[in-house]
């Protein structure tokens, strides 16, 4: 994949932008805004931004990409179904039902990329305990929001008081687990670096079996030489 980089090589990027008037102190207009573009875009150098370096990075880790659709969606639906019970308001209801399909399936592809994500990021035995839970707590978001869904898709938004009774505390359940998941997802993460390449110190490198709660793995770090 061709990854492009911008280097402004200490320049005031508003130098890029074409004057309206030429006058002494305008250095080329729309000209110069295309050669210093194209300088831009084929210089390389430390300080350079890449286009899509962040996915470069991420390598086959696509979690970090996906996993911020089903919390927004699946929150939205929680927030947006009480907004609708409380005022009676039928659209608002149909609207969640909308916000439960998306979180559902962004729930189900989150949980897939993240079991993904646990075989192949190297990750300590300390960390460990809480990835697991953490994958629980996926599971259980992706499993209650499909189930939801489908409730919803065949027997239509529920009304009666039993119905809706059952359906508010699985929403309720589905969301608190939701927030612990990426609690502890964010602890991972901005606690103990975990797939942050920069932050992962050399006991983080050992990557933790699966399957073997005892067996680590030797990864050498970031810029170190197999």
């Amino acid at each position: 994949m061709a990854i492009f980089s911008l280097d402004f090589g200490g320049a005031d990027p508003s130098d890029l932008l074409p004057g309206v008037h030429a006058g002494h102190d305008q250095s080329g207009g729309l000209v110069a805004l295309i050669d210093h573009f194209l300088a831009a875009i084929t210089r390389d150098g430390p300080g350079s931004w890449n286009l899509l370096g962040g996915v470069e990075t991420l390598g086959t880790n696509l979690h970090p990409l996906v996993l911020h659709f089903p919390i927004a969606f699946l929150m939205g639906f929680f927030l947006v179904e009480l907004y609708g019970l409380l005022f009676r308001n039928r659209a608002a209801r149909q609207l969640a039902s909308g916000l439960l399909y998306l979180g559902a399936f962004g729930a189900v592809v989150t949980a897939a990329s993240g079991l993904i994500a646990a075989e192949t990021v190297p990750h300590g035995a300390r960390v460990h305990d809480i990835m697991e839970w953490h994958e629980r707590a996926g599971l259980t978001v992706a499993s209650l929001s499909v189930a939801l869904a489908l409730w919803r898709r065949i027997g239509g938004i529920p009304h009666s008081s039993m119905a809706l009774a059952l359906s508010l505390m699985l929403s309720g359940l589905m969301s608190l687990i939701l927030f612990l998941g990426a609690d502890l997802g964010g602890m991972m993460v901005y606690r103990h670096g975990v797939g942050v390449q920069s932050l992962q110190t050399n006991e983080e490198h050992h990557h933790h079996l699966h399957g073997s709660p005892d067996t680590e793995v030797a990864t050498p770090a970031s810029g170190d030489t197999p």
